[in-house]
């Protein structure tokens, strides 16, 4: 640029690039920056602004400063990265050269970096109005954002005015902090949704799965006795997606785990003569609560005396078979085994000066009878 005078005010110089290719990659991921151009050369080098990133000679692979541990080259010239940062985002360039070292051609690249953000899953009730996004009402103010359900556009952000795509023009209303408002929703909404808007360069994308359920309506409770005295009930609802059961005895939660009572979804069995109970049916969306209904079953009672009649019969038997059983054992330990007898009857050699006053019977004498015995023992 010059002036009227011939002075030169001002000189640029601008240069054009071709992207060939764009490639998006998750932080912490890893990408390939892949060649359009498939002819290879004896040099691939390949640069990130003015820094070298790999080089590749003939066979001898060399990396370059903070990519050396995580980057690849290929013998095709791809260029591997991984474990991808916030500072590796932009664009980057491969030189091929030849056999006799003039340029081949030059390849430009560039890396977007995204930023995926799974949030907690999203209930809302039939017919009403649900909030998607709101855990990062933050403040920031989105100029630049687009909503999908799935893989269908529902809304963007074309400056500062959002556009609606279909029946969400109707009842949907996008906020610029990226909460996304659905009104009269329908069945048909469940799904994943999502919303991509740039921050700092890095593209952000926030994912949420909505579920849309029908309120569970009043639970009604019946009970009926049972033959063994205890007490069947039955709750049920004539309206409500998934419900859930729970359960207050005499004003008490019940604990399914509890040996007091059985628990099956909507059918509970307690032991309990009489009392009071209260079902309650519940989901993701709602809560409601039975009316209060007050039992009295008899049979219980008359099952107690039976268990208790056969209880007693059996401790009795068991007790009598103890007694009898000890009593035998001390009669066995204070009678003398008849082995040990005969060892006690059996004579002890002596010398002849110790010989008895008696004389001794003959030796086939056979104590058969009591007068012999009487005999042999005088």
């Amino acid at each position: 640029m010059f002036d009227e005078s011939g002075t030169m005010l001002h000189k640029a110089t601008h240069s054009v690039i071709i992207i060939e290719s764009v490639v998006e990659g998750v932080l912490g991921s890893s990408v390939f920056f892949h060649l359009k151009n498939k002819t290879h050369g004896t040099e691939m080098k390949w640069n990130k602004g003015g820094a070298v990133v790999a080089l590749l000679i003939k066979d001898y692979f060399r990396y370059f400063g903070y990519y050396k541990n995580r980057t690849e080259i290929f013998a095709n010239g791809t260029l591997w990265l991984h474990k991808i940062w916030e500072n590796d985002l932009g664009i980057y360039r491969v030189t091929v050269t030849d056999k006799d070292g003039n340029s081949a051609y030059t390849e430009y690249v560039e890396l977007l970096i995204s930023n995926l953000t799974e949030l907690p899953c999203v209930y809302g009730a039939t017919a009403y109005s649900v909030t998607l996004f709101i855990e990062h009402m933050d403040g920031r103010n989105i100029s630049d954002a687009k909503w999908k359900k799935g893989e269908n556009s529902l809304a963007e952000f074309k400056g500062p005015t959002p556009c609606y795509y279909g029946e969400y023009g109707s009842r949907a209303e996008i906020f610029t902090n990226g909460t996304l408002r659905l009104d009269r929703t329908l069945k048909t909404d469940t799904g994943n949704y999502s919303v991509e808007f740039f921050d700092k360069k890095i593209k952000q994308k926030w994912i949420a799965q909505l579920f849309i359920m029908d309120a569970v309506s009043q639970p009604v409770l019946k009970y009926s006795c049972l033959p063994n005295g205890e007490v069947q009930f039955y709750c049920f609802v004539e309206n409500g997606s998934d419900p859930v059961f729970q359960w207050s005895l005499n004003g008490n939660t019940l604990d399914v785990e509890s040996v007091f009572h059985s628990v099956r979804n909507h059918v509970l069995v307690v032991y309990n003569d009489s009392g009071s109970l209260v079902c309650s049916a519940l989901n993701h969306v709602s809560k409601t609560q039975s009316d209060l209904v007050s039992f009295t079953c008899t049979g219980r009672h008359r099952m107690n005396v039976v268990v208790w009649y056969v209880i007693a019969i059996a401790v009795g038997i068991a007790i009598f078979v103890f007694i009898s059983a000890v009593a035998m054992h001390k009669r066995s330990n204070s009678n003398p085994q008849p082995q040990t007898n005969l060892m006690l009857l059996t004579p002890v050699p002596q010398q002849e000066d110790e010989l008895p006053d008696h004389p001794s019977p003959p030796e086939d004498t056979v104590c058969t009878t009591t007068n012999e015995l009487s005999t042999f023992t005088r």
